[in-house]
């Protein structure tokens, strides 16, 4: 139990309730938690109605002048025109009287929304109210279960605070939920069950019952965040103040609670294929099963799971969001984490309209994810071999595409198509004529490379053709780094040893070769992904020679 002679005596009624969390963040959370608890208070009232009186319990809008509240009293001494405004509008504050009851008292079930909508500033609000709900709970002689929207409506999670706790902490969802997702978990209710729902002004503002619905939203911003939220209960609302960052993030990482597991991730299988989906400094891998993702930034980032509603066929980091393409019920959907992007969480793509088969799929997700591209407002993606431009306007072949790489903006990839007898790349001068039967592999900038005869490769950059290069026949060319000027990168026939070849010399990067699995490069740094055993994946910068980073499943 938190110490309570370290807490202020404000907080010391709130020591079990506060128990799972070490003390300083205790101290930091402790005001978010009690003026929540205020909202939840007004709103609900006290006890049952009936009965014998039994006290008092909570507070309430309404009531005789016995039972106002002593600030209310004192508000009334030195702000007497303040006393008169809130009295008129409702907003005074009375003990609410408590009363018993035979009657049996059900649970207390929190239904909380932890879709990209609720991602930051939201979560420390709802580790507040779960909080506040769980000590209310206990002193009404109710047990209270936690329900993630998203999972199997009814699978509600009881125990200890500390193991919901632990649960909630690791269920973010990837996809926002319904009104229908709600709807669902609310027919798994007993009649004489308490039910809330934590959530976001989205879903909220379509929500045909709002009764017991807390909705938050960020108000005021600092350097380091959000600084202030606002909380709706009812027809109540506060703005709050946030907890300083270096305390939010520990809540958020569950470095900030007592039992060291709640922290832990579901998942922490090893990690599988790793790649470098677009010129953001992220690496994607897979993680546990074909529905999980981890993805990381490099050099410096802690390593997050994604739990997706189906197979993950491709991702990118578009921007500050990560979109995964997936297959659910045997159709494409979009799932995007962080900022919507277009109306990309609308897309819908029967498997028959790319013409791919379940069993395709499952064989899909053995392999690396595809890199996603977006634009015009459509994604672009490799499935099956083809490329294809996927939108909620539905999808169709790009038969003419050779391949696509990331450009400068994120809404605007660098291509290369077949044009006639030759390929068309963006930002190569026209005077650079491309076989139509040529591989062609795109770097940073305009740099390009393409083979004659599948050997010799030509190199061409802004300034003009940079000169020829000859590979092994059975090398296989993965991209172009500038290293004291562009370089081929080439894997051996096994997939396993790495070379640099340029016009001047081949060097063979021993140190980075003998991967357990065929490393990924970056398509506009010179970094490169090598797999090592254990599930391990180094990130190393070929330029420097050093390893940036190595990637744990666990952090």
């Amino acid at each position: 139990m938190t110490d309570r002679l370290a807490l202020p005596a404000a907080l010391v009624p709130w020591a079990s309730a506060l128990s799972a969390l070490t003390i300083d963040v205790a101290l930091a959370m402790g005001p978010l938690v009690r003026q929540i608890n205020d909202l939840f208070a007004v709103t609900e009232g006290g006890s049952t109605e009936d009965g014998q009186p039994d006290g008092y319990d909570g507070l309430a809008a309404r009531g005789t002048i016995e039972r106002l509240l002593p600030s209310q009293l004192l508000l009334m001494q030195e702000l007497p025109d303040e006393f008169i405004r809130r009295a008129a509008g409702g907003e005074l504050l009375y003990l609410a009287p408590a009363n018993r009851s035979a009657a049996l008292r059900g649970r207390v079930a929190v239904l909380v929304d932890t879709g990209p909508g609720q991602l930051g500033a939201a979560r420390l609000v709802q580790l507040a109210a779960l909080i506040a709900l769980h000590r209310r709970a206990a002193g009404q002689g109710r047990s209270m279960v936690v329900g993630v929207l998203g999972e199997r409506p009814g699978s509600w999670r009881g125990g200890e605070l500390s193991k919901q706790l632990a649960g909630w902490l690791v269920a973010r969802k990837a996809a926002e939920p319904t009104p229908t997702t709600v709807r669902e978990w609310r027919e798994q209710l007993d009649a004489a069950d308490q039910a809330w729902l934590l959530t976001g002004p989205r879903l909220a503002s379509h929500l045909p019952d709002r009764s017991r619905v807390l909705v938050s939203n960020e108000q005021e911003w600092g350097v380091d965040g959000a600084t202030v939220v606002r909380v709706v209960v009812g027809e109540r609302h506060l703005d709050l103040p946030l907890p300083r960052g270096e305390v939010a993030l520990r809540v958020l990482r569950g470095t900030g609670f007592r039992d060291a597991s709640v922290g832990v991730s579901a998942g922490t299988g090893p990690l599988r294929k790793p790649m470098f989906p677009s010129a953001a400094p992220y690496l994607i891998a897979r993680g546990d099963g074909p529905a999980e993702v981890l993805s990381v930034r490099v050099p410096t980032g802690r390593p997050r799971r994604h739990q997706l509603p189906g197979p993950a066929l491709a991702a990118s980091w578009l921007g500050r969001r990560l979109v995964v393409l997936t297959c659910v019920d045997e159709t494409l959907r979009a799932v995007v984490t962080g900022k919507t992007l277009g109306r990309l969480q609308e897309l819908s793509v029967p498997l028959a309209a790319i013409g791919m088969t379940v069993s395709e799929v499952e064989a899909a997700t053995e392999g690396a994810l595809s890199p996603l591209y977006f634009q015009g407002g459509v994604l672009l993606c490799q499935l099956g071999g083809n490329w294809w431009s996927l939108s909620t306007e539905g999808s169709h072949q790009l038969s003419s595409y050779v391949t696509v790489a990331p450009g400068r903006q994120m809404d605007d990839p660098r291509l290369a198509w077949r044009a006639g007898t030759h390929i068309g790349v963006t930002g190569v001068a026209g005077g650079a004529r491309i076989p139509a039967d040529a591989q062609v592999v795109l770097g940073a900038g305009t740099r390009t490379a393409w083979s004659l005869g599948g050997t010799t490769w030509r190199i061409h950059a802004a300034a003009g053709l940079v000169g020829d290069v000859t590979v092994t026949k059975e090398a296989t060319v993965i991209g172009l780094v500038d290293i004291d000027g562009p370089q081929l990168v080439t894997l051996s026939s096994g997939g396993l040893i790495v070379r640099l070849v340029s016009p001047a010399r081949t060097q063979t990067l021993t140190r980075w070769s003998g991967g357990i699995a065929e490393p990924a490069l970056h398509p506009t740094e010179p970094w490169l992904a090598v797999p090592r055993p254990e599930g391990l994946i180094d990130v190393v910068d070929l330029a420097t020679n050093h390893i940036l980073r190595t990637v744990r499943s666990t952090g």
